[in-house]
Order: structure tokens, then sequence, then C-alpha cells
């Protein structure tokens, strides 16, 4: 009879509507992890979320402080680090440690420090980007199934 109704397919729609609301809270959650990891990497490359090495301690810098890895000279900034998924969708990305002079540079009584930047400044950084993507389409393409 045309126009009928097959209840059998409804049920499978519901079933993939239902599986599919449950996708923004995984990407969440699989891209906080991905992307705490590329921030972890960061730090032991010493580069910015786009890949550019920071640069390197000025003479009076390892003279004072001895040679140690940028901004790891107590690991306070990279243990302060804190990405993780928000509720219903996103990630949440904080540092405690006061990160804010590196981001930017500084200048004060003390000298004067160039900007090594820890979070992204002008745009979605490509690797970011990318484990974006792929969270979403792998999670889609699972849910969907």
């Amino acid at each position: 009879m045309a126009g009928s109704l097959d209840l059998s397919k409804l049920g499978r729609l519901l079933d993939t509507l239902h599986k599919l609301g449950s996708v923004s809270s995984r990407i969440s959650r699989r891209v906080s992890s991905e992307i705490g990891a590329t921030m972890d990497q960061q730090f032991g490359n010493a580069t910015d979320p786009y890949g550019r090495p920071w640069k390197e301690h000025v003479p009076a810098t390892v003279k004072r402080w001895g040679p140690h890895p940028i901004l790891q000279l107590t690991q306070a900034m990279r243990a302060s680090l804190d990405v993780r998924p928000l509720r219903p969708a996103g990630v949440g990305i904080t540092i405690d440690h006061p990160a804010g002079p590196h981001q930017t540079g500084w200048s004060g009584k003390n000298g004067t420090g160039p900007a090594r930047p820890i979070l992204p400044s002008r745009g979605m950084p490509a690797k970011w980007a990318a484990i974006i993507r792929a969270a979403a389409a792998d999670e889609i393409k699972k849910r969907a199934a």
C-alpha cells in the first residue's frame, strides 16, 4: 500500500538518532585528550601551537638558573596545564601558573622576555583542526553505523 509506514525502519531511525545524541560529548572527550597530549609535546619540543620554535634562553638566563628546557625550570607551568572536555560539547584549556607574560612577551623591572606562546593566538592550529576533524568523522561514523 502506497504511503504505508514501516515501523521497523522508524525504530532503527530513532535508535540511530539516540546514538548520535552522544556524539558531541564523545568528540569532546577524545579531542581534549589528544589536544592535551599535543600541548605536552609542545613543551617537550619547545614550540608554539603552530609548530614554530620558542626563542632560546638568553645567556643571562642560563647563567642565573643553569641550563634547563624552555618554560620548564620548575615544571609548574606544564603541570598546571589542564585540558578537559566540556558538556555538552567543547574543550576547556586552563593554565593555573602565570603564563600570560610568556604568551605575549614581557618587559619589567627584572628585564624582558620574548613571547613563547602556549595557546593559539592566530586561529586554529592545523594540528588541532586535524584532531577535531578526525574525532568528529570517526564518532559520527561509529554512531551512525
